[in-house]
């Protein structure tokens, strides 16, 4: 007989019977079944806001040392490096190989659902993918080189109705430079449009900035705004006279940052060109190395504020912004952080663009030995910083300050002084500071937590003379074993996209250095081998006239280096940080990882790639040269848990649930700093 037929299931009695049961089960200690259902990954650093945050709590402080790998996916053959942080959408993960393959899997087991190897496109450096959907339509978009790529998100196959069969060609129409131009980090994804930056070359023949919305339909131009302003326009009274018709840069090259509810879209700007070489661009050069806030839906301009005038030193803004709250005065102010290469952190007002903390003016008027050079009189400066501002010479072993003193004893190591020709020493380098792996927002405590670094760089310019050919220069000493055209000869490898692939330092160093069969050029002067480099940058050669005037180059993007490769400035040399908001205090500073060499100094290490943080306390984070992918406590920086991945993970992870079940995912590329390349996924949940 059924005693409990009387239990109607939708009547108190089964009601009042069901609370008897859960507080019965829960005198047992037993739990409840966790929920079931997915939390995506769908937007690139997890979501628009940038703020590098996960909800998910399964996985906690508690438990973190119990992870284990559930699945690793393989994909492709290594090719310099992968940057790309994948998406999780319904279960589904999306990625990119490092030669620019697209695969979808299943979330939960790596199981291969589809992959593109139709579409022939040029192995680069990629940090992540964008996401669109309207009606029953889904797709998927990245960009290789100068390409906006769309797929079905359910096949991977091309999107016939956008671009040219799923292709859009995205170098601007309105100018003919023939510099290198690309896309490295996703756009931002809005209503029906794809907004976006680009990459441009460093030096005169650079592209003039613009951020530009496509319509995520069909890659038609939406709208368009000019970082380098037209004639007339807002900003150009910043430049000197004639100066705008050649001016290019000011690109927004890393990720955008977009708040949703107000469509107001942040763009950090990067330096004006030619870089380091200030005379054909005097004046304080808007908007370069700014944030400027945008509406989302016309581009047109709300605020600004430049945090470099007339930059001579690369100090490009890198990071993308983050979305953060701050309390103040008992109010939640809505805000919005820029980090910077200076290693600086400036917190605004997203309406307003008013800043939350002071800013000082610097004086940093000097004489240039440049001819025609005029430095900027100020300079604005964070009353937050996040880097060390003083270089003091290494004093980790008498070997190592001495080979130190001997590098840098014709050097002018004077902050803010202006490039010459010979060396001046950049500190932070040009890589941060802050670098493109951005920052978490915390919001159980209002911080924000970011990597960075702590190294010293030379900035050398040498003197270009008359007649000097960039192409002359390649087919002098490079174009018979590789052709004339990059596409190699019997006698050496095609060169076609290498510096995608390897990037421009490491293809420099084998310029000089050579490798297998190839022997070093080091005996050329440090314009010829710039020029070489240079020249590569294109997708295919481009014939440049010999010049008929003095001009300059620039060698190279390294860091100082003491006689056993080490950093030679006093560390450490990489930390992870947490920083108030409210006060702009650091509340803690650990060192960061370590180079592969010398795995026990415990000095920290020059790292690339972005944290994440979860509701439960933990940041997870690959990003250093030691291939360690890591899990720290949000409350001091201590490390409650670590593996070692087959290649460094130069990369941010993300983090999503299928069916319940928590998971971390990050790609392993390497392929910078000595490590080898690697094309790994690794994804990583509880037992």
């Amino acid at each position: 007989m059924n005693h409990r037929a009387d239990l109607v299931t939708d009547g108190p009695l089964w009601k009042a019977y069901c609370a008897l049961l859960a507080s019965a089960l829960l005198s047992f200690g037993c739990t409840p079944e966790p929920e079931t259902h997915d939390v995506d990954w769908p937007v690139y650093l997890g979501d628009s806001g940038r703020t590098h945050y996960s909800e998910l709590d399964q996985i906690n402080r508690d438990n973190v040392a119990s992870l284990e790998l559930a699945w690793v996916y393989d994909s492709g053959e290594p090719s310099g490096t992968m940057y790309t942080s994948p998406l999780v959408v319904d279960g589904v993960f999306y990625g990119l190989s490092p030669k620019l393959v697209p695969f979808a899997l299943d979330a939960a087991t790596g199981e291969e659902i589809w992959r593109n190897e139709t579409l022939d496109l040029p192995g680069a450096a990629q940090r992540g993918l964008m996401w669109w959907e309207g009606n029953s339509d889904r797709r998927i978009l990245f960009a290789a080189g100068r390409e906006l790529i769309a797929l079905n998100a359910d096949d991977g196959q091309l999107v016939q109705s956008f671009g040219e069969g799923g292709r859009l060609d995205m170098r601007p129409k309105e100018n003919d430079r023939g510099g290198h131009f690309g896309l490295t980090a996703p756009g931002v994804v809005f209503e029906d449009k794809i907004i976006t930056g680009f990459t441009t070359a460093e030096w005169a023949d650079s592209f003039p900035g613009s951020i530009r919305a496509f319509s995520a339909i069909d890659g038609e131009l939406v709208w368009q705004f000019n970082t380098i302003p037209a004639s007339g326009g807002r900003g150009s009274e910043t430049w000197a006279e004639g100066s705008l018709a050649k001016a290019g840069g000011a690109n927004a090259w890393t990720a955008m940052t977009l708040d949703e509810e107000r469509a107001l879209l942040f763009v950090p700007t990067g330096s004006a060109t030619p870089d380091f070489v200030g005379a054909p661009r005097l004046g304080d050069n808007l908007y370069a190395n700014s944030i400027v806030a945008l509406d989302a839906r016309t581009g047109e301009y709300r605020w600004h504020y430049q945090v470099m005038r007339h930059d001579l030193w690369d100090r490009d803004n890198p990071s993308p912004p983050t979305l953060v709250q701050l309390e103040r005065d008992g109010k939640t102010i809505d805000a919005v952080t820029l980090t910077t290469k200076s290693g600086h952190l400036f917190v605004f007002d997203r309406e307003t663009g008013e800043s939350l903390h002071p800013i000082f003016e610097a004086e940093t008027a000097m004489e240039s030995s440049m001819p025609g050079e005029v430095t900027a009189a100020t300079q604005p400066i964070s009353s937050i910083a996040f880097s060390r501002q003083t270089f003091e010479v290494t004093d980790r072993t008498p070997e190592a300050r001495a080979a130190v003193l001997e590098k840098i004893k014709d050097y002018d190591i004077r902050p803010w002084a202006p490039p010459k020709v010979g060396t001046i020493l950049l500190f932070p380098w040009y890589d941060g500071g802050a670098e493109w792996g951005g920052s978490a927002f915390d919001p159980a405590t209002n911080r924000l937590i970011l990597n960075a670094n702590d190294v010293a760089g030379p900035l050398t310019l040498s003197e270009i003379p008359v007649g000097f050919s960039k192409a002359g220069s390649y087919a002098q000493h490079c174009g018979s074993c590789h052709a004339p055209d990059f596409s190699g000869t019997d006698a050496g490898p095609s060169l076609v996209g290498v510096i995608e692939r390897l990037g421009y330092s490491e293809t420099l160093a084998i310029i000089k250095e050579g490798k297998g069969r190839m022997a070093g050029f080091a005996h050329l002067e440090e314009h010829v081998l710039g020029g070489i480099a240079q020249h590569l940058l294109q997708p295919e050669p481009v014939i440049d006239e010999p010049t008929t005037e003095v001009t300059y180059a620039h060698c190279c993007y390294v860091y100082l280096r003491d006689h056993e490769d080490l950093p030679g400035n006093t560390p450490p040399w990489g930390t992870l940080n947490s920083i108030d908001l409210a006060t702009g205090e650091i509340v803690w500073k650990v060192p960061f990882g370590n180079f592969p060499t010398h795995p026990d100094l415990g000095f920290g290490a020059v790292n690339y790639g972005g944290p994440v943080v979860t509701k439960s306390g933990l940041i997870f984070i690959g990003a250093t040269p030691d291939r360690k992918f890591r899990a720290h406590d949000t409350r001091d920086g201590s490390i409650l848990w670590e593996t070692e991945l087959t290649a460094a993970a130069f990369s941010t992870p993300a983090v999503y649930s299928v069916a319940g079940k928590q998971y971390v995912a990050i790609a392993a590329g390497g392929g910078r700093m000595g490590p080898p390349s690697g094309s790994e996924y690794f994804v990583f949940s509880l037992p």
